[in-house]
C-alpha cells in the first residue's frame, strides 16, 4: 500500500477510529522511549540521562511556547504552586529512570500504572472532589494487584519495588497539582516545569558528578530519547482532540503489554506469574476506576504513559482543565 493511499484510508475513518490508531501509535513511542531509557541508565549515569532529557524539552518548549509574547511565559499567577509542581515532576523522571535501572521494565510498568489509584484516593481529601464508590472499588483492587507483585510479606519485600511505588504516588501528586493549576496558561505551566527541570537536572550534575561522562553515543541516545517522549506527547494531543478521553483511556493499559513482550524479547526478563496476575489486577482495577470517574474529570483519565513529561505544550484547552500526563 502507497503512503499517499495509506493517508486517504486514515482520513476516510470517523474521528475517534483515527484518535484511537494515533493513542497506540503514542504508547508504542513511548515504549520505545522506555526501552532506550533502560539501555541508557544500565551504563550512563542517571544524573546525566535525567539533564539530557530535560535539556532536550526544555529547549523544544522555547521553540514552540515561546515563539509568539516569549515575555508573558515569565508571569506565572500562582509561582508557588508552579514551583512545587515543577519539582514533583522532576522527582517522577528520577524515580522513573532509577526504577528502569534496578527492575525489569515489565514491573516498573505495572506498578508505576498504578497511579491514577493514587489519584482517585487523593482527589477527594486534596481537591474537595467527590470520588465515586465505583472508582473507590476500583482503586482497591488495583492495590490488591500492587501486593500481588510486591509481596503480602514486608519482611521479604524487595526494596527496589519501592521506587516506581513512590513514583506512582509522587505523580498521583503531581497530577493534582496540574488540576490545581488548570486555570493557569498552558504555555506558562510548561514553561515553568522546564526550567525547574533543567535548574534541577543542572543541580544534581554539579553536585553529584558521574565518575565518568556519556560518550557521544549516549548523548545522542539521550538526545533521542526526548525527542521520542516530545513526539510521544503531541500524539497524544492529537488523539485526545480527535477521541474522547473516555474512550482512550483504557488503551493506555497497553503499555503494561507492551513492556512485558519488550522486557521478555529484549531484555531477557523472566516474566514471573506473580507479576502478571499483579498486572491484570492493576489493569482491571484502573478500568474499573476510570470508567466510574473518567467522565467527570478527563485530566485524570489517561494513565501514566507520560513519564514525568507535560502534555500541554499544544493541548487544546476545555472546561475544567487540560489533559495533562508525566515521560
Amino acid at each position: 500500500m502507497t503512503s499517499a493511499r495509506a493517508r486517504e484510508r486514515f482520513a476516510a475513518l470517523t474521528p475517534t477510529r483515527r484518535g484511537v490508531l494515533i493513542y497506540i501509535a503514542a504508547g508504542l513511542v513511548f515504549i520505545a522511549a522506555d526501552t532506550l531509557t533502560k539501555f541508557l541508565v544500565t551504563d550512563a549515569p542517571i544524573v546525566d540521562v535525567v539533564f539530557g532529557r530535560h535539556l532536550t524539552a526544555f529547549v523544544a518548549v522555547l521553540l514552540v511556547a515561546g515563539r509568539r509574547h516569549p515575555q508573558r511565559l515569565l508571569r506565572p499567577r500562582r509561582p508557588g504552586l508552579q514551583l512545587i509542581r515543577g519539582i514533583a515532576m522532576f522527582t517522577t523522571t528520577v524515580l522513573f529512570f532509577l526504577s528502569l535501572s534496578l527492575l525489569p521494565i515489565g514491573t516498573v510498568s505495572a506498578l508505576s500504572n498504578s497511579n491514577p489509584l493514587f489519584v482517585l484516593l487523593l482527589a477527594g481529601p486534596l481537591l474537595r472532589e467527590r470520588v465515586p464508590w465505583l472508582a473507590r472499588v476500583g482503586a482497591i483492587i488495583g492495590f490488591v494487584g500492587v501486593l500481588a507483585i510486591t509481596g503480602l510479606d514486608v519482611a521479604t519485600l524487595d526494596v527496589r519495588l519501592l521506587a516506581p511505588l513512590v513514583f506512582a504516588l509522587v505523580y498521583a501528586l503531581f497530577s493534582i497539582l496540574s488540576r490545581s493549576l488548570r486555570g493557569e496558561d498552558s504555555d506558562v505551566t510548561v514553561f515553568w516545569s522546564a526550567l525547574i527541570c533543567v535548574v534541577a537536572g543542572t543541580a544534581g550534575v554539579l553536585l553529584l558528578p558521574a565518575a565518568s561522562a556519556p560518550g557521544l553515543g549516549q548523548w545522542i541516545g539521550i538526545g533521542l530519547l526526548g525527542l521520542l517522549a516530545l513526539a510521544g506527547h503531541w500524539m497524544l494531543v492529537a488523539a485526545f482532540r480527535l477521541a474522547p478521553a473516555s474512550d482512550l483511556a483504557p488503551l493506555g493499559y497497553l503499555g503494561v503489554l507492551w513492556s512485558f513482550l519488550v522486557g521478555a524479547l529484549i531484555f531477557g526478563d523472566r516474566i514471573a506469574p506473580a507479576a502478571l496476575v499483579g498486572a491484570a489486577t492493576i489493569v482491571a482495577g484502573g478500568l474499573l476506576a476510570l470508567r466510574s470517574a473518567g467522565a467527570q474529570d478527563e485530566a485524570l483519565a489517561a494513565p501514566a504513559i507520560d513519564r514525568g513529561e507535560n502534555v500541554e505544550l499544544t493541548a487544546p484547552r476545555r472546561e475544567g482543565g487540560g489533559l495533562k500526563g508525566t515521560g
